[in-house]
């Protein structure tokens, strides 16, 4: 007879996966970082803390990953245009009334808390600045973007000002602040200009 007792690599339930990172989505919009806890997450579920544990190695990494949930990487835009790249890659920050809640929770306890910053960053900030960082590489090699272009710092550029604009200053990311910044700042620093009184364009770039 086959025995019962559980492997230690056996499948997760998909359904405990759920309500812990809904619990935890909900705790923080409902008591913030700091009150968030192991117990009260397990409670709200319904689960054992031993349920966590077994998923997360504690607190801040059931945290980050209840954020992340809401915040899913999207692939690398490409369509052969630098401009509607750019927005693509600009639009992953605009996100509905409760993720941008949950997510302006966390980085107001980003900044005193050293943990919970690095593994924010490894899990959210650095997978979305990539989507600008690849963008803008790409266009430097296609001639789209000035050969000069420092990719790394322009990639940044965008999401520090959607992190002030909504930690610090508790104001959505939305449509019309992603055109304002993508046409008006990220545009002018990339570009290569066009010849006197000539409009430049791109073989390839239709932006």
């Amino acid at each position: 007879m086959v025995g019962t007792q559980r492997a230690a690599g056996r499948p997760r339930d998909a359904k405990v996966d759920a309500a812990l990172l809904t619990s935890t989505q909900d705790l923080l919009l409902e008591e913030g970082f700091d009150r968030v806890s192991v117990d009260s997450v397990a409670a709200r579920a319904g689960v054992g803390k031993a349920a966590i544990y077994r998923r997360w190695s504690g607190k801040t990494a059931l945290v980050v990953a209840a954020v992340a949930e809401l915040n899913r990487v999207p692939p690398v835009p490409d369509m052969g245009s630098l401009r509607e790249d750019l927005l693509a890659c600009a639009r992953t920050f605009v996100r509905n009334e409760r993720t941008q809640r949950v997510l302006a929770g966390l980085m107001t306890a980003m900044v005193h808390d050293d943990e919970l910053r690095t593994a924010a960053h490894d899990a959210l900030g650095g997978p979305f600045t990539r989507l600008f960082s690849v963008v803008i590489t790409r266009a430097v090699e296609r001639g789209q973007a000035l050969a000069s272009a420092d990719a790394e710092a322009v990639s940044q550029v965008f999401p520090a000002l959607a992190f002030h604009r909504g930690a610090a200053l508790g104001l959505p990311v939305d449509e019309e602040f992603v055109v304002r910044v993508v046409d008006n700042l990220l545009m002018p620093l990339l570009k290569p200009p066009g010849r006197p009184g000539q409009r430049r364009v791109a073989p390839t770039d239709n932006g």
